[in-house]
């Protein structure tokens, strides 16, 4: 994994101070046809069928996370269906219109966590990249 340098203005006892931080440096976005390719390489699956089952998965399990359900993925983690709401003084209160926001979170499992603990870092210089 790399990473690079962010420069950053940061409140200090409410004086604006620039400073810098690491960020991840991500590398270009995998689509679902890329892992549906490595996964038909890597199987004897087809790729018309890996995408067709990966395109299942993915309408199933946004239906299961749209129906209150979290959906776990063994080693990798689980996507959990969250709600931001505002805080009323009595149960009677509660209702749609206190909800702020629905989301979903993505919690990785122990074992993942403990993979990206364990990551290997690397600092990715960007002035050495030529841009066209």
């Amino acid at each position: 994994m790399y990473y690079i340098k962010s420069k950053r203005t940061i409140k200090f006892n409410g004086t604006p101070e620039e400073r810098y931080i690491a960020k991840v440096y991500r590398n270009q976005d995998t689509t679902l046809d890329t892992i549906a390719k490595e996964i038909s390489h890597a199987t004897s699956m087809s790729y018309p069928d890996v995408l067709l089952a990966l395109k299942a998965f993915e309408i199933h399990v946004s239906n299961h996370v749209m129906n209150g359900s979290a959906v776990k993925f063994g080693t990798l983690g689980a996507f959990i269906p969250t709600i931001k709401s505002k805080a009323v003084r009595t149960a009677d209160e509660v209702d749609d219109s206190t909800i702020k926001r629905v989301s979903c979170r993505f919690y990785p499992s122990v074992a993942f966590k403990k993979t990206m603990k364990n990551a290997t870092l690397e600092f990715k210089d960007l002035s050495k990249i030529k841009y066209n």
